[in-house]
């Protein structure tokens, strides 16, 4: 059962902030901040990677949490980062007897509690849409399938669909800071262009940061290339080059975005999860609704999915029932098509998004090793089938 004051955990004097300190300086902050600093004096920003330490934000040099945690006594902290980083720098926090709500909360669940209770606005960290199925690479643990589609099988969405999406989604949604635009590899659809420039010219307003996750494997044309500059698109570049032979072609896709002032950054990965994928195993937690959300709030990916008018909480969520591994049940997301606007409605999705669900897990959980503290089945990036 989903709790009751799930939208009232923070304590009342987070409603009566105006500074917030943000911990995590890496893409969810990056894709979240403007939004953040247009209602918010931040602070300080903080981050423990060493590579990212040093960087100046609106006149903030990210400083490691050595530097800062003096000044941490009395603010607010927001923290954006992954589900797994977050547990690090919890237990960071509560060292110098910080508590977690009081002190400190997850980013997704501050602008979803903040914005509601002080703007009545339903206001997201991040949605994601999946434009094709279709890939350059055949990675044996892609989390989205690509692989495994056969030729039957393969999706791929035109901006009617895309439109469509948002025109549901947008009735209960009123801002979300992010979009990102992923595939399979995105730059395979040719209708990438017009999904960009048409939902940007109809809802632009109404979104923060747009990007299209790419391996980097595809060069750009030109429409492609004058549209994301027209609409301010940033390109996120998934590097696979240690374990698939693409550098080349990876460093002229760059050169070229460099050329025509195109934004991008690099995500370099040491490793994957098996979520599953590979022999569909039901894991162990499947038959017990306690140990399942349990699992849940330990993956708690926050990577929610737009495809179909219907709102997914992850892309595991959409991909598996879209592959045809399971099914959807009662309360495994949300169908936009059935909304129109209600106050009762705007609640849900924002439960929905803060983890919980009507019954308090979703039901790909259950066929999903998750990527969580307790999934230990470590693979090696973009593996090849």
């Amino acid at each position: 059962m989903i709790e009751k004051n799930i939208l009232s955990r923070l304590p009342e004097d987070w409603n009566e902030i105006n500074e917030i300190v943000i911990y995590g300086f890496g893409r969810t902050a990056v894709r979240n901040i403007d939004k953040l600093a247009e209602d918010f004096h931040i602070a300080l920003i903080i981050d423990n990677n060493p590579a990212i330490c040093g960087k100046e934000y609106g006149g903030n040099v990210v400083q490691t949490f050595e530097q800062a945690k003096e000044n941490l006594r009395g603010k607010k902290i927001v923290i954006a980062t992954s589900s797994v980083a977050y547990m690090d720098i919890a237990k960071q926090l509560r060292a110098i007897g910080l508590e977690e709500n009081k002190d400190f909360c997850r980013l997704k669940d501050f602008m979803a509690e903040w914005y509601w209770k002080n703007r009545q606005q339903v206001c997201l960290s991040q949605t994601f849409s999946s434009i094709t199925s279709r890939c350059t690479f055949r990675c044996k643990y892609c989390n989205f399938f690509a692989p495994y589609f056969s030729e039957d099988e393969h999706y791929d969405y035109d901006e009617k669909d895309i439109l469509k999406d948002f025109e549901a989604y947008f009735k209960v949604v009123d801002y979300v800071a992010s979009w990102s635009i992923m595939g399979g590899e995105p730059l395979i659809n040719k209708h990438l262009p017009q999904i960009i420039k048409s939902v940007y010219e109809k809802f632009g307003k109404r979104i923060g940061y747009i990007q299209v996750i790419s391996n980097g494997s595809l060069m750009p044309d030109k429409e492609l290339l004058d549209i994301m500059k027209e609409c301010k698109v940033k390109m996120r570049l998934s590097d696979y080059t240690h374990a698939l032979p693409y550098a080349k072609k990876l460093e002229e896709v760059k050169k070229c975005l460099e050329d025509n002032e195109i934004a991008y950054d690099m995500s370099v990965y040491e490793q994957w999860f098996d979520l599953g994928i590979s022999t569909m195993e039901i894991p162990d937690f499947s038959n017990c609704e306690a140990d399942t959300t349990r699992h849940m709030r330990l993956c708690a990916t926050g990577c929610h999915q737009l495809n179909d008018e219907r709102f997914y909480f992850c892309g595991q969520g959409f991909a598996r029932t879209k592959k045809g591994f399971c099914s959807l049940q009662e309360g495994d997301c949300i169908d936009l098509t059935k909304c129109t606007g209600t106050i009762e409605e705007k609640e849900a999705i924002l439960k929905f998004c803060m983890g919980f669900p009507p019954k308090g897990y979703i039901s790909v959980c259950r066929t999903c090793y998750g990527m969580g503290s307790d999934n230990d089945r470590i693979v090696g990036v973009a593996e090849q089938m």
